[in-house]
C-alpha cells in the first residue's frame, strides 16, 4: 500500500472515528492537524485539549443578519458579530462593538 491524496482523507476520518473513544475516557478533544505523506509514510501534529468538542461549522450553516461569536484566540469571546455575506469559503462579518468589517472562516464562528 502506498499513501496517496484518496487513503489520506480517509485515513484522517478513520483516526478521528478511532479518538472517539479516548475523547470520552480522558474529557478532551483530540485533533489531527495537517497531514504531510510521502508515498510510504505520513506525518501529523495531533493536539489534546481539555472540554467540550466544538461544532465545525460550515457556511451553509449560517444566514445573513444572524449574530455570532468568534472562536480566536486574539478575539474577545465576548465579542459579536453581524453576518453580511456569506461567500463559498468565507463569511464576511461586522463587529457589533467597533463596526469594523472583515472576513472570518466559518469553522472560527460559533452561534450566540
Amino acid at each position: 500500500m502506498e499513501f496517496n491524496r484518496g487513503n489520506v482523507g480517509k485515513f484522517r476520518d478513520d483516526f478521528e472515528k478511532a479518538v472517539e473513544k479516548l475523547e470520552k475516557q480522558y474529557g478532551c478533544v483530540i485533533e489531527l492537524g495537517t497531514i504531510r505523506y510521502e508515498s510510504n509514510q505520513l506525518r501529523a501534529k495531533m493536539t489534546a485539549k481539555i472540554g467540550e468538542k466544538i461544532e465545525k461549522l460550515t457556511s451553509s450553516d449560517f444566514t445573513v443578519g444572524e449574530i455570532v461569536f468568534m472562536n480566536h484566540p486574539k478575539v474577545p469571546n465576548t465579542e459579536t458579530f453581524e453576518i453580511l455575506k456569506i461567500n463559498n469559503k468565507n463569511i464576511k462579518l461586522r463587529s457589533r462593538d467597533t463596526n469594523q468589517t472583515f472576513s472570518a472562516s466559518p469553522v472560527f464562528l460559533k452561534r450566540s
